[in-house]
């Protein structure tokens, strides 16, 4: 069948092959194919309609248009998208192939191979999750500094230090970890005594917004 090989291990990702024959519609499938699918390998045919089914809804559309190219020009090509497995796991997979032609010129074959990316795009995933955790734990630091400077400025406590500050960044249009950096930045940025210049530098920072100047009652 002229079948491409390739490495299961290549680049620590699973790897299977296919062979899709036109006329027949029919496909072969290799093992690790079957097992991306959530299927023993050769446990049930492996045809067009089993393959659209696991298809997820919002790429099938787009795959389908990618095979229907590929039979029609048999140029190489790749398309991302996901397919959802026979126990409902979403799986994100690299499909690639190109189409072998008879000695008429017309697509007799596609073949290829499948990549499972799910656990690259986990790690992704994550990693972004990890940075955002980071960037809120970041945030809560300075809200909680900025709230630190009005609980000494003005007597009150935390929530209504966190309550001004909530106020005045609606007042002002300005984002909530903005508002608590400047006033955090205008405070350590004083060479004065840092007791005495924490409340005067405070206040001033809140002068001019009148209904948020006062102490919190």
């Amino acid at each position: 069948m002229g079948v491409l090989a390739f490495d299961e291990s290549h680049f620590g990702t699973p790897v299977g092959d296919y062979t899709y024959l036109v006329a027949d519609d029919r496909w072969y499938w290799s093992d690790t194919v079957y097992e991306m699918h959530g299927y023993s390998p050769f446990s049930v045919p492996a045809t067009t309609e089993l393959m659209v089914q696991h298809k997820h809804p919002e790429d099938m559309t787009r795959a389908l248009e990618v095979l229907e190219r590929a039979i029609s020009d048999g140029l190489p090509f790749s398309c991302y998208h996901r397919i959802i497995d026979a126990e409902n796991h979403v799986r994100s997979v690299l499909w690639v192939g190109r189409g072998v032609e008879d000695p008429n010129g017309k697509v007799e074959r596609v073949t290829g191979f499948f990549v499972d990316l799910t656990a690259v795009r986990r790690a992704e995933t994550q990693a972004e999750v990890e940075s955002a955790l980071v960037q809120i734990a970041q945030t809560r630091s300075v809200i909680d500094q900025a709230k630190g400077m009005l609980m000494v400025a003005t007597g009150c406590d935390a929530d209504d230090a966190f309550d001004i500050l909530r106020k005045y960044s609606s007042h002002k249009n300005v984002k909530l970890n903005h508002l608590a950096g400047q006033l955090v930045d205008a405070v350590v940025s004083e060479p004065h005594p840092r007791d005495r210049i924490c409340r005067e530098t405070v206040m001033k920072f809140l002068d001019g917004v009148e209904d948020f100047s006062h102490r919190a009652s």
